[in-house]
């Protein structure tokens, strides 16, 4: 097994137990508490609070997930040592190191 695709297993691993904790989490943040009658003859209820920190927690670790499966997937799209997986097939340079816009720029205001 190479180190690309021992990364991305590690990723996919960390990714799965992210969303298994945010499960626990956020199973965690509902709290029911159940109060008798207030006055004789009256129902009872149940009330249910929440807790904001562990909703918060369960987001952080649901969205590092989703960073996690970002990333391994862009691993496994990658060509060898990193390179991009389709290079582009224009061979025109448009003078920029990103490839947009005008070959020149023009500072306004920087006399």
């Amino acid at each position: 097994m190479n180190r690309r695709t021992a990364v991305v297993t590690a990723e996919w691993v960390g990714a799965v137990a992210g969303v298994v904790a945010a499960v626990w989490c956020w199973n965690h943040a509902q709290v029911t508490s159940e109060f008798g009658p207030v006055a004789p003859g009256a129902p009872s209820f149940e009330g249910t609070a929440y807790s904001g920190s562990w909703i918060a927690v369960a987001a952080g670790l649901l969205t590092v997930a989703g960073l996690l499966v970002i990333d391994s997937v862009r691993r496994l799209r990658s060509g060898p040592a990193g390179e991009p997986a389709e290079p582009s097939s224009s061979s025109e340079d448009l003078g920029l190191a990103d490839g947009v816009g005008p070959g020149t720029v023009e500072h306004r205001g920087a006399e």
